[in-house]
């Protein structure tokens, strides 16, 4: 077994463990706050399996049942009990974690960047070449090939390249497509709705196909590993850098109703350091417990 399966099968455990309202919590149980300080790994897996147990279905609390299986049966309960445990991203081609921005060339020369926690496989298989991306988003970076067509496609969307540079984001009821140099035909699958966006014209696709026109910089901020805000209301800027950040990051009411208002670059790959440079910015003050509950309130 891998180490990220063993990790992913440790933080299901905990997750069962602590959903059957035993005594561990972030507070109470050394064992637990232990095994998060251990690998930063540890508290972003956990917090993805948050995220879909809290997601899921109601269903039976799993916890003694679980704990009795072992990390195999956890596994099993887990999806027992209705949770949708993400196998197809963890064993996706190419993926990125929590924070990661990750580039790769494929065998045809063209080259995929992930942006934080995206999945991807590829099939150049048949004459083709096709990459779904199941979770994120992606910047393709294509090399031209007129005999094979170069398409990124989603559940929302089939976005083929008709020249070189583009980014495709993965919503659960719309994809985003963006174009940066030369041309794109955007479909919406199962229908004859088609759309050529240019450089600098963007498409949101989902019941339908909405496009507009807006100023793209040369590449998308994240790809260069930074964010970049111009004016931008902290409450914005917070659930931005939060895609980013292994934990929770929270406002207070006060600076979620307040005018404060942000312009600069914050790193994508250093979450902590964003807040630090975000919070003497604004004047801001870092409370809870970091990395894994992050409360943002004014600075006394």
């Amino acid at each position: 077994m891998s180490e990220m399966n063993t990790i992913r099968e440790q933080a299901a455990e905990w997750l069962i463990y602590l959903d059957a309202g035993g005594p561990g919590d972030l507070n109470r149980d050394p064992g637990f706050r232990e095994w998060l300080e251990q690998d930063p790994r540890h508290p972003r897996v956990f917090q993805q399996m948050q995220q879909l147990w809290s997601g899921a279905s109601p269903a039976p609390s799993p916890s003694r049942l679980g704990r009795a299986f072992g990390t195999v049966g956890v596994c099993l309960l887990l999806a027992v009990c209705g949770v949708q445990l993400p196998w197809q991203t963890w064993r996706a081609d190419y993926r990125s974690d929590v924070g990661e921005v990750v580039s790769y060339q494929l065998a045809d020369g063209s080259r995929l960047t992930l942006n934080t926690n995206s999945a991807v496989n590829v099939d150049f298989e048949q004459g083709r070449r096709h990459i779904e991306l199941i979770r994120g988003e992606v910047l393709a970076d294509v090399e031209s090939d007129p005999e094979r067509p170069f398409v990124v496609a989603t559940s929302n969307v089939s976005a083929e390249a008709l020249g070189t540079l583009y980014s495709v984001q993965h919503h659960d009821d719309h994809s985003r497509v963006a174009v940066y140099e030369s041309r794109v035909r955007v479909t919406r699958p199962g229908t004859n709705e088609s759309l050529q966006l240019s450089a600098g014209q963007w498409a949101r696709v989902g019941a339908d196909i909405q496009s507009g026109t807006g100023t793209l910089p040369a590449t998308p901020d994240w790809s260069r590993r930074q964010l970049i805000f111009n004016g931008a209301s902290l409450k914005s800027v917070v659930e931005r850098l939060g895609h980013y950040h292994p934990g929770v990051l929270m406002l207070s009411d006060a600076l979620a109703s307040g005018s404060r208002r942000f312009t600069g670059a914050l790193p994508t790959d250093d979450s902590e350091a964003a807040l630090a440079l975000l919070a003497a910015s604004l004047k801001i003050d870092i409370g809870g417990l970091p990395p894994y509950v992050v409360y943002l309130d004014e600075a006394p």
